[in-house]
């Protein structure tokens, strides 16, 4: 129900799909990978939504602009909210602000979710990956007293829904004819085992048609860090590059090559042992761009020829990882540091020992 499933459309007159559209129907979009002017490989895609806040409700006392225009908020895992207001004042101490806090009681920052800057005018857009109750209230907007709260529901999908394909060059729809499905996706080598047979095949004589199946969707309940973690940061799974991870949950295949851990855009952890219900991968922040160290890597988790997993931890910080740096050894050219450091005794374990007075 979330994508990331790849498909290949066989035809003609594809050209180099420069000006090509795929969608099926309104739910997802496939992101064009591989063309010719015959078939073509893309990615499914959720099309997510933007859902936008204002201060546009009444106050019982205060009047209009000091209530937002939707205090319970509920949206799908994927989908931004998008918190705008603007209150005509003239008052420096007067202003709204967005922070997560911990519960409907609380007014303080949890210190680890979305925040904004107070202002009379301002703007914030968070997006929730983990299904859920987050909740939210600005610092006093004026005095110790008035706070603007509310509370935004991630709710996972909970039935199934069928869409048509659609093929569009430019404004030209493609024609389909429609035949029984004989092919499949190679995936670099990897033998995909059978998918499921939770869910019979959608029929149409009209158009190719793709259901979003929700007993086909895998799920990640926890993940944390095995080994090679670090007490340097405050975020639950931050560690050192080669860390560990054990990832739980269901729908994941016990053919290895077909779970994808992603870290962030460009990384990956790397899968070395596989179950329908636990993963264990390792961290391999190298590559043409490294990791950056300290920077939110959003953890995401795709099992091929079912699609992208639903994050359904109960701490959405569990589904973020942090690289740590680390020095593993050093070149010291200073000679009257080479000469201390080549009299440490065995006691210092490798250690330098302090320099001898003269």
């Amino acid at each position: 129900t979330l994508g990331g499933t790849m498909v290949k459309i066989s035809g003609s007159g594809f050209g180099n799909c420069s000006n090509i559209d795929v969608k099926f129907g309104d739910l997802m979009t496939c992101e064009v990978s591989e063309c010719s002017n015959t078939e073509l490989i893309c990615n499914t895609e959720r099309i997510s939504k933007v859902h936008q806040l204002n201060n546009g409700g009444r106050h019982p006392v205060y009047g209009p602009g000091y209530v937002w225009s939707d205090i319970e908020l509920e949206i799908l895992p994927g989908d931004t909210v998008e918190w705008v207001w603007n209150l005509q004042v003239a008052s420096k101490e007067t202003g709204i602000s967005v922070q997560q806090v911990e519960s409907p009681a609380n007014n303080e920052w949890d210190g680890k979710g979305f925040k904004s800057e107070k202002g009379p005018k301002g703007r914030l857009r968070q997006q929730f990956y983990s299904p859920g109750d987050y909740f939210y209230s600005s610092q006093p907007v004026f005095g110790k007293e008035l706070f603007m709260k509310g509370k935004i529901q991630v709710v996972s999908d909970t039935e199934d829904s069928t869409s048509a394909l659609s093929v569009m060059m430019e404004d030209i729809p493609a024609a389909q004819e429609v035949v029984a499905d004989t092919g499949s996706v190679a995936y670099d080598g990897c033998a995909l085992s059978p998918g499921s047979d939770c869910i019979a095949d959608p029929v149409s004589s009209h158009a190719f048609l793709f259901t979003m199946a929700v007993c086909l969707t895998p799920s990640v309940s926890s993940v944390v860090i095995s080994s090679g973690s670090s007490n340097a940061s405050a975020m639950p799974i931050s560690g050192f590059n080669g860390a560990g991870l054990i990832i739980e949950g269901s729908g994941f295949s016990d053919n290895s090559c077909q779970n994808v851990v992603s870290l962030g855009d460009n990384h990956h952890c790397v899968v070395t042992s596989s179950s329908t219900s636990q993963l264990t991968c390792t961290v391999d922040g190298a590559g043409e761009t490294p990791m950056p160290s300290l920077k939110e890597q959003k953890i995401a988790v795709t099992v091929r020829n079912s699609g992208s997993a639903l994050m359904a931890v109960s701490d959405p910080d569990t589904a973020k990882f942090y690289l740590v740096p680390k020095v593993t050894s050093t070149n010291v050219k200073n000679e009257e540091f080479n000469a201390a450091a080549t009299t440490a005794s065995p006691s210092t374990e490798g250690g330098v020992a302090p320099e001898k007075p003269s």
